[in-house]
Protein backbone atom coordinates (compact mmCIF):
# COMPACT_ATOMS: atom_id res chain seq x y z
CA UNK A 1 0.00 0.00 0.00
CA UNK A 2 2.74 2.50 0.70
CA UNK A 3 4.26 1.68 -2.58
CA UNK A 4 1.43 2.49 -4.30
CA UNK A 5 0.58 5.89 -2.29
CA UNK A 6 3.81 6.84 -3.11
CA UNK A 7 3.79 6.67 -6.63
CA UNK A 8 0.31 8.57 -6.88
CA UNK A 9 1.15 11.46 -4.63
CA UNK A 10 4.70 11.86 -6.67
CA UNK A 11 2.96 11.93 -9.63
CA UNK A 12 0.23 14.19 -9.04
CA UNK A 13 1.99 16.04 -5.73
CA UNK A 14 0.79 19.52 -6.89
CA UNK A 15 -2.95 18.94 -7.20
CA UNK A 16 -3.37 16.95 -4.07
CA UNK A 17 -1.07 19.65 -1.87
CA UNK A 18 -2.84 22.10 -3.25
CA UNK A 19 -6.47 20.25 -2.19
CA UNK A 20 -5.06 19.01 1.01
CA UNK A 21 -3.70 23.00 1.53
CA UNK A 22 -6.64 23.86 1.44
CA UNK A 23 -8.43 21.43 3.76
CA UNK A 24 -5.46 22.33 6.29
CA UNK A 25 -6.68 25.99 5.96
CA UNK A 26 -10.37 24.49 6.94
CA UNK A 27 -9.26 23.03 9.76
CA UNK A 28 -7.69 26.15 11.27
CA UNK A 29 -11.24 28.31 10.78
CA UNK A 30 -13.21 25.56 12.44
CA UNK A 31 -10.38 25.20 15.43
CA UNK A 32 -10.67 29.07 16.04
CA UNK A 33 -14.67 29.10 15.77
CA UNK A 34 -14.81 28.02 19.65
CA UNK A 35 -12.54 30.47 20.46
CA UNK A 36 -13.63 33.25 18.66
CA UNK A 37 -17.67 32.83 19.68
CA UNK A 38 -16.01 32.64 23.17
CA UNK A 39 -14.81 36.10 23.14
CA UNK A 40 -17.99 36.90 21.04
CA UNK A 41 -20.18 35.53 24.12
CA UNK A 42 -18.01 37.34 26.98
CA UNK A 43 -18.20 40.87 24.54
CA UNK A 44 -22.00 40.48 24.39
CA UNK A 45 -22.69 40.07 27.77
CA UNK A 46 -20.39 43.59 27.82
CA UNK A 47 -22.55 44.94 24.69
CA UNK A 48 -19.39 44.90 23.15
CA UNK A 49 -20.55 43.99 19.39
CA UNK A 50 -16.93 44.10 17.35
CA UNK A 51 -16.40 40.65 17.91
CA UNK A 52 -19.16 39.80 16.17
CA UNK A 53 -17.77 41.29 12.66
CA UNK A 54 -14.50 39.54 13.06
CA UNK A 55 -16.63 36.05 13.53
CA UNK A 56 -18.85 36.80 10.42
CA UNK A 57 -15.71 37.34 8.32
CA UNK A 58 -14.01 34.05 9.59
CA UNK A 59 -17.09 32.45 8.65
CA UNK A 60 -17.18 33.69 5.30
CA UNK A 61 -14.07 32.97 4.27
CA UNK A 62 -14.35 29.50 5.86
CA UNK A 63 -17.26 29.40 3.32
CA UNK A 64 -15.48 30.44 0.26
CA UNK A 65 -12.67 28.01 1.03
CA UNK A 66 -14.97 25.10 1.35
CA UNK A 67 -16.88 25.73 -1.73
CA UNK A 68 -13.48 26.24 -3.66
CA UNK A 69 -11.77 23.02 -2.19
CA UNK A 70 -15.14 20.90 -3.02
CA UNK A 71 -14.66 22.08 -6.43
CA UNK A 72 -11.17 21.35 -6.97
CA UNK A 73 -11.18 18.42 -5.08
CA UNK A 74 -14.24 16.73 -7.77
CA UNK A 75 -11.82 17.87 -10.85
CA UNK A 76 -8.27 16.65 -9.36
CA UNK A 77 -9.09 12.93 -7.60
CA UNK A 78 -11.89 12.10 -10.89
CA UNK A 79 -8.73 12.88 -12.88
CA UNK A 80 -6.42 10.73 -10.64
CA UNK A 81 -8.87 7.51 -11.00
CA UNK A 82 -9.23 7.90 -14.60
CA UNK A 83 -5.98 7.25 -14.98
CA UNK A 84 -5.11 4.69 -12.30
CA UNK A 85 -7.95 2.59 -13.93
CA UNK A 86 -6.62 2.29 -17.16
CA UNK A 87 -3.03 1.14 -16.04
CA UNK A 88 -4.04 -1.00 -13.50
CA UNK A 89 -6.22 -2.50 -16.28
CA UNK A 90 -3.69 -2.75 -19.01
CA UNK A 91 -1.12 -3.56 -16.51
CA UNK A 92 -2.99 -6.73 -15.18
CA UNK A 93 -4.05 -7.65 -19.10
CA UNK A 94 -0.16 -7.86 -19.13
CA UNK A 95 0.43 -9.47 -16.56
CA UNK A 96 -2.41 -12.77 -17.60
CA UNK A 97 -4.43 -11.55 -14.52
CA UNK A 98 -7.85 -13.25 -15.20
CA UNK A 99 -10.71 -11.05 -16.37
CA UNK A 100 -12.55 -11.72 -13.49
CA UNK A 101 -9.76 -10.35 -11.21
CA UNK A 102 -9.28 -7.45 -13.45
CA UNK A 103 -12.77 -6.24 -13.25
CA UNK A 104 -12.83 -6.52 -9.28
CA UNK A 105 -9.40 -4.73 -8.88
CA UNK A 106 -9.91 -2.13 -11.12
CA UNK A 107 -13.57 -1.39 -9.61
CA UNK A 108 -11.67 -1.82 -5.43
CA UNK A 109 -8.66 0.80 -7.36
CA UNK A 110 -11.16 3.00 -7.19
CA UNK A 111 -11.18 3.32 -3.12
CA UNK A 112 -7.38 4.35 -3.41
CA UNK A 113 -8.44 7.22 -5.03
CA UNK A 114 -11.75 7.67 -2.42
CA UNK A 115 -8.70 7.58 0.43
CA UNK A 116 -7.03 10.66 -1.07
CA UNK A 117 -9.97 12.35 -1.59
CA UNK A 118 -12.06 11.80 1.36
CA UNK A 119 -9.93 9.76 4.14
CA UNK A 120 -6.62 11.91 4.22
CA UNK A 121 -8.93 15.33 4.60
CA UNK A 122 -10.73 13.37 7.59
CA UNK A 123 -7.47 11.95 9.20
CA UNK A 124 -6.21 16.03 8.53
CA UNK A 125 -9.60 17.02 10.43
CA UNK A 126 -9.17 14.58 13.21
CA UNK A 127 -5.33 15.37 14.25
CA UNK A 128 -6.57 18.74 14.25
CA UNK A 129 -9.46 17.99 16.81
CA UNK A 130 -7.45 15.76 18.62
CA UNK A 131 -4.35 18.06 19.06
CA UNK A 132 -5.65 21.02 18.64
CA UNK A 133 -7.98 20.87 20.84
CA UNK A 134 -5.46 19.39 23.63
CA UNK A 135 -3.33 22.71 22.72
CA UNK A 136 -6.13 24.96 22.98
CA UNK A 137 -7.35 23.22 26.14
CA UNK A 138 -3.92 23.68 27.82
CA UNK A 139 -4.24 27.47 27.94
CA UNK A 140 -7.80 27.06 29.42
CA UNK A 141 -6.77 24.21 32.18
CA UNK A 142 -4.31 22.11 32.12
CA UNK A 143 -5.82 19.46 34.28
CA UNK A 144 -8.66 18.51 31.55
CA UNK A 145 -5.76 18.48 29.24
CA UNK A 146 -4.76 15.91 30.51
CA UNK A 147 -7.71 14.26 31.24
CA UNK A 148 -8.13 14.16 27.30
CA UNK A 149 -4.25 12.51 27.03
CA UNK A 150 -5.39 9.79 29.61
CA UNK A 151 -7.91 8.72 27.03
CA UNK A 152 -5.69 7.36 24.52
CA UNK A 153 -4.23 4.80 26.95
CA UNK A 154 -7.13 2.55 26.17
CA UNK A 155 -8.23 3.56 23.15
CA UNK A 156 -4.80 3.02 20.96
CA UNK A 157 -4.81 -0.66 22.00
CA UNK A 158 -8.49 -1.23 21.43
CA UNK A 159 -8.06 -0.16 17.90
CA UNK A 160 -5.07 -1.92 17.48
CA UNK A 161 -7.05 -5.17 17.82
CA UNK A 162 -9.69 -3.86 16.02
CA UNK A 163 -7.28 -3.52 13.04
CA UNK A 164 -6.44 -6.77 13.10
CA UNK A 165 -10.08 -7.87 12.62
CA UNK A 166 -10.56 -5.58 10.21
CA UNK A 167 -8.01 -7.19 7.88
CA UNK A 168 -8.84 -10.57 8.13
CA UNK A 169 -12.48 -9.60 7.43
CA UNK A 170 -11.93 -7.70 4.28
CA UNK A 171 -9.32 -10.07 2.81
CA UNK A 172 -12.62 -12.76 3.24
CA UNK A 173 -14.82 -10.29 1.62
CA UNK A 174 -12.78 -8.49 -1.64
CA UNK A 175 -12.05 -12.93 -2.03
CA UNK A 176 -15.28 -12.95 -2.59
CA UNK A 177 -15.78 -10.33 -4.56
CA UNK A 178 -12.97 -11.07 -7.15
CA UNK A 179 -15.01 -14.31 -7.71
CA UNK A 180 -18.15 -12.61 -8.82
CA UNK A 181 -18.10 -11.92 -12.24
CA UNK A 182 -16.79 -15.81 -12.69
CA UNK A 183 -20.29 -16.69 -10.91
CA UNK A 184 -22.22 -14.61 -12.50
CA UNK A 185 -21.13 -16.12 -15.67
CA UNK A 186 -22.04 -19.07 -15.02
CA UNK A 187 -25.18 -17.88 -13.01
CA UNK A 188 -25.81 -21.01 -11.30
CA UNK A 189 -29.14 -20.31 -8.35
CA UNK A 190 -27.18 -21.81 -6.12
CA UNK A 191 -23.67 -20.47 -6.61
CA UNK A 192 -25.08 -16.86 -6.81
CA UNK A 193 -26.99 -17.28 -3.68
CA UNK A 194 -24.00 -18.27 -1.88
CA UNK A 195 -21.45 -15.98 -3.22
CA UNK A 196 -24.19 -12.90 -2.42
CA UNK A 197 -25.04 -14.72 1.12
CA UNK A 198 -20.87 -14.53 1.69
CA UNK A 199 -20.46 -11.17 0.79
CA UNK A 200 -23.85 -9.59 3.09
CA UNK A 201 -21.79 -12.05 5.70
CA UNK A 202 -18.81 -10.21 5.90
CA UNK A 203 -20.31 -6.92 5.41
CA UNK A 204 -22.59 -7.66 8.82
CA UNK A 205 -19.49 -8.63 10.58
CA UNK A 206 -17.15 -5.58 9.43
CA UNK A 207 -20.36 -3.24 10.09
CA UNK A 208 -20.53 -4.82 13.95
CA UNK A 209 -17.28 -5.16 14.58
CA UNK A 210 -17.52 -1.32 13.66
CA UNK A 211 -19.90 -0.84 15.75
CA UNK A 212 -18.91 -2.80 18.69
CA UNK A 213 -15.04 -0.91 18.87
CA UNK A 214 -16.86 2.42 18.87
CA UNK A 215 -19.04 1.42 22.04
CA UNK A 216 -16.44 0.57 23.56
CA UNK A 217 -14.51 3.73 22.71
CA UNK A 218 -17.41 5.95 23.79
CA UNK A 219 -18.03 4.40 27.23
CA UNK A 220 -14.64 5.62 28.46
CA UNK A 221 -15.27 8.97 26.44
CA UNK A 222 -18.44 9.18 28.21
CA UNK A 223 -16.72 8.69 31.52
CA UNK A 224 -14.13 11.51 29.95
CA UNK A 225 -16.96 14.39 29.21
CA UNK A 226 -18.53 13.98 32.72
CA UNK A 227 -14.91 14.36 34.33
CA UNK A 228 -14.68 17.36 32.30
CA UNK A 229 -18.07 18.63 32.57
CA UNK A 230 -17.23 18.48 36.71
CA UNK A 231 -14.25 20.06 36.59
CA UNK A 232 -15.46 22.96 34.08
CA UNK A 233 -18.32 23.99 36.61
CA UNK A 234 -15.63 24.17 39.25
CA UNK A 235 -13.64 27.00 37.64
CA UNK A 236 -15.42 29.78 39.23
CA UNK A 237 -12.72 32.51 37.79
CA UNK A 238 -13.89 31.52 34.20
CA UNK A 239 -15.99 33.83 31.83
CA UNK A 240 -19.47 32.31 30.19
CA UNK A 241 -17.00 32.46 26.98
CA UNK A 242 -14.47 30.48 28.37
CA UNK A 243 -16.74 28.07 29.64
CA UNK A 244 -18.00 27.86 26.12
CA UNK A 245 -14.77 27.30 24.64
CA UNK A 246 -13.91 24.63 27.14
CA UNK A 247 -16.94 22.78 26.04
CA UNK A 248 -16.77 23.17 22.71
CA UNK A 249 -13.29 21.78 22.13
CA UNK A 250 -13.39 18.98 24.41
CA UNK A 251 -16.68 18.53 22.13
CA UNK A 252 -14.65 18.40 19.10
CA UNK A 253 -11.54 16.40 20.94
CA UNK A 254 -14.71 13.63 21.72
CA UNK A 255 -15.74 13.72 17.48
CA UNK A 256 -11.78 13.31 16.26
CA UNK A 257 -12.22 9.97 18.45
CA UNK A 258 -15.54 8.98 16.78
CA UNK A 259 -14.01 9.30 13.68
CA UNK A 260 -10.81 6.61 14.82
CA UNK A 261 -12.98 3.63 13.68
CA UNK A 262 -13.93 3.95 10.28
CA UNK A 263 -10.40 5.34 9.30
CA UNK A 264 -9.17 2.20 10.70
CA UNK A 265 -11.48 -0.11 8.73
CA UNK A 266 -10.82 1.93 5.72
CA UNK A 267 -6.96 1.73 6.01
CA UNK A 268 -6.95 -1.99 6.47
CA UNK A 269 -9.08 -2.19 3.73
CA UNK A 270 -6.80 -0.38 1.79
CA UNK A 271 -3.77 -2.60 3.03
CA UNK A 272 -5.80 -6.01 1.33
CA UNK A 273 -6.21 -4.08 -1.83
CA UNK A 274 -2.79 -2.97 -2.35
CA UNK A 275 -1.39 -6.05 -1.69
CA UNK A 276 -3.45 -7.78 -4.65
CA UNK A 277 -2.99 -4.77 -7.08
Amino acid sequence: MKHLMQDLFSRYHWSIVITYGLTFLENIFELLYPFIIGITIDGLFQENYHSLITLAILWLIHTITEIGRNIYDTYTFTQIYNHLAIEIVLGQVQQGIPTSQIVARSALSREFVNFFEQDIPRIITALFGLVGALVMLTFYDLQIAFYCLLLLLPIVPINITYARKSLLLNHHLNNQLESEVDILAVCQPEKVEKHYTALANYQIKLSNNTAINWGIMEIFIIILFITILIRTVSLSSKQPGDIYAIISYAWNYRQSLDIIPTLVQQLSRLQDISDRL
